[in-house]
Order: C-alpha cells, then sequence, then structure tokens
C-alpha cells in the first residue's frame, strides 16, 4: 500500500500525477487528508482524500510514502505529527519515501 499526504496548500500535479501512474501499475493508493477530509491545493483545486491523518494505520504493508510539494503544503505536512511518524517509520523500516 502507498500513502499519499495531502495538506492544504499542496501542489496538485505533485499529487494527483503520481497517484495516476501508480495506480496504473496495479498499486494500492491510499490519499491521506491532513486535517481531513477535504483538501484545497495551492491553485484552488480541492480534492476530497480517502483517509484522514486521524484514520491512518501504520502496518507492514505500507511499503511507500508520497509527500507532494507545493507551498503552504509542504509546511502544513511538516507540523503534522502522523506525518512525522511516517516518515521516521519509512526510515527505521527501509520503506520508500518520495518527496517531490
Amino acid at each position: 500500500m502507498i500513502y499519499v499526504f495531502l495538506a492544504d496548500g499542496f501542489e496538485e500535479t505533485e499529487a494527483i500525477a503520481p497517484i495516476d501512474i501508480l495506480k496504473r501499475f496495479g498499486k494500492e493508493v491510499v490519499t491521506v487528508g491532513i486535517g481531513g477530509g477535504k483538501i484545497t491545493g495551492a491553485h484552488g483545486i480541492t480534492v476530497i482524500a480517502d483517509i484522514t491523518d486521524s484514520d491512518v494505520i501504520m502496518t507492514d504493508k505500507v511499503e511507500m510514502i508520497v509527500l507532494p510539494g507545493g507551498m503552504p503544503g509542504t509546511l502544513n505536512l511538516e507540523k503534522a505529527d502522523t506525518v512525522q511518524k511516517f516518515i521516521d517509520y519509512c526510515a527505521e523500516n527501509g520503506k520508500l519515501l518520495a518527496a517531490i
């Protein structure tokens, strides 16, 4: 499973393009909304995440996390405890971390 973390102000292309490509390759992709399920990108495009940060589960099934860029999206990701915990988890367990 691949978690794509979305926070208000994310760069839309840096989130949607990887989601699309990964799904085309048959990967299970789950979008995680930081602070809620409705997240608005840096250019005003709003998406509804699959789950919220309060619902995300740390499991051995996680093979990768994706952190899209964008301002202030990256700052909002940085502030989120859940994101920091998943970054640490990936680093400690040899999981892939894609920061765009």
